[in-house]
């Protein structure tokens, strides 16, 4: 016999945890989350979850300050720890790169974004870890922080449970099942379950779920990879988030002394993985680059541990941005997929941005016909300022 919902959303990531919580908290009936295996444990769980506003583009900005703002007092707005740690950013720009970086900046502005561009002795105050070399910009986002990845997936999954969501880990959908151009449930390793709208937030999976409807989702399932180095002794405080365009990496600030790098030049496109059987640790040829590109920025760290690596999963779109939007052709069913690496920073504007489409029809605290499905076809796709897509 068929278990039946209201709501069913597939995926217990970050994005299908705010989801759920986001659609509970609005009481639209019963609402249903079936992950396959343990709660973040896709992409969210290995996120850096850096949270930050720079971004080129004016939605993706504003979802990003929207999400801070609940991120920086998630214990009231969710419920359970703090989780938001302040840091600031430093964004590292080639001269080439002014005009675009001019561009951004007169349009956080506008938003209220509190950024501004300082000169290599304000960086030495700000953080005396730090160097700027010859021909670069550093622009410091004082807002900017990271968060506790596992426990914010966590506190969505408990306030939505609060909100009466049922979250089932352990059950794994195989298959949608549909009546027509009508999507009716799901099949699952427990049986089927039956809902009014099934919601797609599976991550590095969905081009799977969705090739089962005949649709070819644009999500490239890909790997990426992540470097820790314990800090030296005399590293003194801790230092902040870096996007440093100029040597390719982001790097941040981790649990205890860690520091924790990765790319930022895009090559995960080159590295298309099957989302259930790719390499999880880290190349042992990439590290020895990650750990050199670091220490031209933080000099400090030639002497830093090697404390291996990773490797992780993005779920890529042609433009590094998101889907937001109904499944084409077919009724009941909804995606929020394709972050690009977004994920975390955007994840509690995205929740409610889904709950306001599913139930009142459109989204209205934000315009989000820019990251509709159907961008892709019609050559309308989201333009970064930056040659760094994961930068956005």
């Amino acid at each position: 016999m068929a278990q039946t919902g209201d709501i069913l959303i597939i995926g217990g990531g970050v994005i299908g945890t705010s989801i759920a919580f986001a659609l509970a908290s609005r009481h639209v009936g019963r609402v249903l989350l079936l992950e396959k295996s343990f709660l973040g444990a896709g992409s969210s769980g290995k996120s850096g979850a850096i949270i930050r506003q720079h971004y080129s583009n004016r939605l993706t900005a504003l979802m990003a300050q929207k999400s801070l703002r609940v991120f920086e007092h998630f214990n009231d707005a969710v419920g359970g720890p703090p989780v938001f740690t302040p840091t600031g950013m430093v964004l590292v720009v080639p001269e080439k790169d002014r005009a675009g970086l001019d561009a951004n900046l007169a349009m956080h502005r506008e938003l209220g974004i509190d950024e501004q561009i300082i000169s290599s002795e304000e960086l030495a105050e700000i953080d005396p870890n730090a160097r700027l070399g010859e021909g670069e910009l550093a622009v410091f986002e004082a807002e900017a922080g990271y968060v506790d990845a596992v426990q914010v997936v966590a506190s969505f999954a408990d306030a939505a449970r609060r909100e009466g969501a049922d979250i089932r880990q352990g059950v794994e959908v195989k298959r949608m099942l549909t009546e027509g151009n009508r999507v009716t449930g799901v099949e699952t390793n427990e049986g089927r379950y039956e809902a009014g709208h099934v919601v797609l937030a599976t991550g590095p999976w969905a081009a799977q779920l969705a090739r089962e409807l005949g649709l070819t989702l644009p999500v490239q399932a890909c790997r990426t990879q992540v470097a820790l180095f314990r800090r030296p002794v005399d590293f003194g405080r801790r230092g902040m988030i870096y996007g440093d365009f100029a040597q390719g990496i982001y790097f941040k600030p981790t649990q205890g002394e860690l520091l924790h790098a990765g790319s930022l030049a895009g090559e995960e496109l080159q590295d298309p993985v099957d989302p259930d059987n790719y390499n999880e640790a880290a190349d042992g040829s990439w590290l020895p680059q990650i750990r050199q590109r670091v220490s031209r920025r933080y000099p400090t760290m030639h002497r830093g541990y090697g404390r291996g690596g990773y490797g992780a999963l993005y779920g890529i779109t042609p433009d590094w941005h998101p889907i937001l939007d109904r499944l084409p052709g077919m009724e009941g069913a909804s995606c929020a997929v394709g972050f690009s690496g977004h994920g975390f920073k955007l994840s509690p504007v995205v929740g409610e941005l889904m709950a306001e489409s599913i139930v009142d029809g459109a989204a209205g605290t934000l315009d989000i016909a820019p990251l509709r499905f159907a961008r892709f076809a019609e050559n309308d796709m989201v333009k970064s300022g930056y040659a760094y897509g994961v930068m956005g």
